[in-house]
C-alpha cells in the first residue's frame, strides 16, 4: 500500500483516534504510546512512510533510520 491509497481509505472512515500494532502489541491510547508519529524512514530497500511510535534510537541503523518526523511535538 502506498501513502495516497492509505489516505483515500482513511478519508472514508469515521474521524477516530489512531491505534498501531507492532511486535505483537497494540498501541491504542496516549498513556500507552504517547502520540502517533508519522515519519520518513530510510530503509535499505528504499524510503517508506512510517506510522506509529518509533524512536530514532530503536531502529537498525545504518540499515534503517528515520530521517524526519512530520508531526513531532
Amino acid at each position: 500500500m502506498k501513502t495516497h491509497e492509505l489516505a483515500r481509505l482513511l478519508l472514508t472512515l469515521p474521524d477516530l483516534p489512531v491505534a498501531t500494532h507492532a511486535n505483537n502489541h497494540t498501541y491504542a491510547s496516549k498513556s500507552d504510546s504517547g502520540s502517533v508519529l508519522v515519519g520518513l524512514l530510510h530503509h535499505y530497500s528504499g524510503y517508506h512512510i512510517i506510522i506509529g511510535n518509533p524512536s530514532r534510537k530503536d531502529l537498525n541503523s545504518p540499515n534503517s533510520y528515520i530521517t524526519k518526523f512530520f508531526n513531532e511535538e
